[in-house]
């Protein structure tokens, strides 16, 4: 008995677990030199973690030789050609990540943008395009967003971008159990096996 309310307890943690939100804080600036921050905050800023790329060292290439290079590739091209063409495959991902994206909740957004191109026409036709598009848009009015353009004959992008978005994981399971148990995608999984056991022989 005991081993049943333990199992439930870990589910009903798991769940509450999973329905506390998780925002992604993304800055970008361009004023000075490229900038790029992106942390990640859970449980109401209790747990974060920023994201960051940092610069690996050049790893020593392995001597290859030209046949098994070739043969890999070959490999590799006619899987992934196989893949695309898994009947149903590219409207599952497209509903996946039309579920994914469906669930992303802005909750800030200020964009402070200056743009332009060494040719003063092209710099037009471009905010022609972006004037029409953002009244399209709809945003609502705590949205603080400003994109001018830059005439002086040079090309130019600066400025920043702060937006923080919020998720609820337990939001994804749904689109996410979709996508695995779909036809489609167990289509792939056998294209793997079969792959990997044709590999073996």
């Amino acid at each position: 008995m005991w081993v049943i309310a333990t199992l439930a307890g870990l589910v009903g943690l798991i769940i509450i677990a999973l329905c506390v939100p998780l925002d992604a804080i993304l800055i970008i600036d361009t004023s000075e030199k490229p900038r790029f921050r992106l942390r990640m905050a859970w449980f109401f800023g209790l747990i974060s973690k920023e994201l960051h790329r940092e610069k690996k060292k050049p790893e020593k290439k392995k001597e290859v030789t030209e046949g098994k290079r070739k043969k890999k590739r070959k490999f590799e091209f006619r899987t992934v050609l196989e893949i695309l063409r898994t009947k149903g495959l590219l409207k599952q991902v497209k509903n996946l990540v039309k579920g994914i994206l469906g669930q992303l909740k802005i909750r800030e957004l200020a964009v402070n943008l200056e743009m332009g191109f060494e040719d003063p026409a092209e710099t037009g036709l471009v905010f022609a395009f972006i004037g029409p598009a953002t009244s399209f848009l709809n945003l609502p009015p705590r949205y603080q967003i400003r994109v001018e353009p830059f005439f002086n004959g040079e090309t130019v992008f600066e400025g920043y971008l702060h937006g923080v978005l919020r998720l609820q994981p337990v939001k994804l399971v749904s689109p996410v159990l979709r996508f695995v148990f779909s036809l489609a995608t167990l289509r792939v999984v056998k294209i793997f096996i079969m792959e990997k056991w044709k590999r073996k022989k």
